[in-house]
C-alpha cells in the first residue's frame, strides 16, 4: 500500500547523509585495526569529486558507503528482478526511478573522475557492513595496504 505524500516527506527529511549509522559502525572498526582515515568532508576530500565518505590520503583510496536503497541495491536484497520491478507499486515511481538511477550513473561518473586522478575507489552497500563490519573493514584493509597505506 503506497504511503501518503506527508509520510514520506517527513522520512525523507529523516534520512542522514553523513554520520549514517553504517559509516560509524566501519570507522569503528577500521580504528580497531589500527587504520587512521580522514573523513571525506575534511579540508583534503572536499576538493574530490563525490564527496567521499572516508579517505586514506597516502594510499589514496576513497571509500564510498552506499545505501542500497538510494544507490540501487535494494531491489536485489528484496529478491525483485529489477529496480522498475522492487518499485511498481510506488507511488511517484517514474520519479523514484529517475532519481536512483541518476544517483547510480553519478556514482560510475565519480569513480572514473577518481580514478583519472590517480585514487583507488571502494564503494560498499550499508548492508553489507550492517552485517559484518569486521569483515567489510578488513576488506578495505587490504585494498589500502595494497595502495601502500
Amino acid at each position: 500500500m503506497p504511503r501518503d505524500t506527508k509520510s514520506v516527506s517527513a522520512i525523507m527529511a529523516a534520512v542522514k547523509s553523513r554520520d549514517t549509522t553504517p559509516e560509524i559502525a566501519l570507522r569503528k572498526a577500521l580504528f580497531a585495526m589500527g587504520l587512521r582515515y580522514r573523513l571525506g568532508g575534511s579540508s583534503q576530500g572536499s576538493a574530490l569529486p563525490g564527496k567521499p565518505d572516508i579517505l586514506f590520503l597516502s594510499a589514496r583510496v576513497a571509500v564510498f558507503v552506499d545505501g542500497d536503497y538510494w544507490h540501487g541495491n535494494q531491489w536485489k536484497l528484496r529478491g525483485h528482478k529489477s529496480l522498475e520491478e522492487q518499485l511498481a507499486g510506488v507511488s511517484n515511481r517514474s520519479y523514484w526511478l529517475t532519481k536512483i538511477k541518476r544517483n547510480m550513473e553519478r556514482d560510475r561518473r565519480v569513480n572514473a573522475n577518481l580514478k583519472k586522478a590517480g585514487w583507488k575507489v571502494v564503494r560498499i552497500w550499508e548492508s553489507a557492513i550492517m552485517k559484518s563490519p569486521e569483515r567489510v573493514a578488513a576488506k578495505v584493509a587490504q585494498v589500502v595496504r595494497k595502495m601502500g597505506g
